[in-house]
């Protein structure tokens, strides 16, 4: 018994054609929430992966220690300690410092940092005390501290360790922010 016109139009077919458009639409937004997906894994890789030194850190390290040393820069009473100071104190104050400095930067565990050695000092370290010290020296030298305060050599090399101690923590502590 074969079928009519309108007993097929009472019993409508599925549509195929609009599944299978709907099927490739949905096919397709599948495909791309997976590649955005694989887009944000990706990227959270390279942001685990740990900071190497760069440019970027130097300029860091060099805008921490300005920005911490020249309040200190600036009182009588730091330009008082470094003239009253012994070379002896003055030594190990710097030594103290790089001491803290070395822990902060190789012990601590804040920030993503590269352990990056050059005869077994961080490079962190090296940077961070070669720009403290050259920026602490030379500020007090720009603003003409050492005549203001009337300085020997000895007394020079005191206040740049005094202000250095505070051009450390600064050069470390906004180098390690991100």
């Amino acid at each position: 018994m074969s079928e009519s016109n309108a007993d097929r139009m009472m019993k409508p077919e599925p549509e195929h054609g609009i599944q299978n458009e709907r099927r490739t639409d949905m096919e397709a937004k599948l495909e791309e929430i997976y590649e955005s997906i694989e887009a944000l894994r990706e990227e959270s890789e390279r942001n685990k992966a740990p900071d190497k030194l760069g440019w970027d850190d130097i300029a860091q390290e060099i805008v921490g220690a300005i920005t911490f040393a020249l309040p200190f820069l600036f009182t009588g009473e730091l330009w008082e300690i470094a003239k009253d100071i012994s070379l002896g104190r003055s030594m190990a104050i710097f030594l103290m410092t790089l001491t803290v400095a070395y822990l902060f930067i190789a012990k601590s565990r804040i920030g993503n940092l590269k352990r990056e050695e050059l005869f077994h000092i961080p490079k962190r370290l090296l940077t961070v005390a070669i720009i403290s010290y050259l920026i602490s020296a030379g500020l007090i030298y720009l603003y003409g501290i050492n005549w203001i305060a009337d300085f020997t050599s000895s007394q020079y090399l005191n206040a740049t360790v005094l202000i250095s101690t505070f051009a450390v923590i600064g050069a470390i502590a906004v180098d390690m922010v991100k």
